[in-house]
């Protein structure tokens, strides 16, 4: 596929692409389902990225779903490729601080705020367009807010 055609994948309340060599995963408000997340973690596993940035509006995996993911998700030399969160968040934080202890040193991860994509581009690889990835997530979060409202899920 062409550099400039992105191969998006939007559902109900997650979205995701590439964006030169890391992955972009986007949060609505609401929590994911089961068969959403399943549908990250088969992209995830395909490792075929060094680094994710993950941009939330609130929604975030329940534990089920968290552990999943180190269950799953494959290692490269023993670490995953880093995560930078952009989230104003605190309760988003917190999930984060959650998936952390579940996969240890393993995983490097640092939060950010919302407006701080520039920094998180450079703290996942200095080489990285953050106009690139601004783009990727300010598309992905307008896909999603034109999917139907979804109802939030306790964890």
């Amino acid at each position: 596929m062409a550099e400039d055609a992105p191969e998006d994948t939007v559902l109900d309340t997650i979205a995701f692409t590439s964006v030169d060599g890391l992955l972009v995963l986007c949060h609505s408000s609401a929590a994911p389902s089961d068969e959403e997340w399943d549908t990250w973690i088969a992209r995830e596993s395909r490792y075929e990225h060094r680094g994710i940035l993950i941009s939330t509006e609130g929604g975030a995996p329940n534990s089920r779903q968290r552990s999943r993911v180190a269950e799953k998700v494959p290692r490269r030399g023993g670490l995953r490729p880093p995560v930078a969160l952009l989230t104003d968040s605190a309760i988003i934080r917190s999930v984060m601080t959650a998936f952390a202890w579940i996969l240890g040193k393993e995983q490097p991860m640092k939060a950010f705020p919302r407006t701080g994509i520039d920094e998180a581009a450079r703290w996942l690889d200095p080489k990285t367009s953050p106009q690139r990835l601004r783009l990727a997530v300010t598309r992905l979060h307008g896909s999603l807010s034109r999917m139907p409202t979804t109802k939030l899920r306790a964890d």
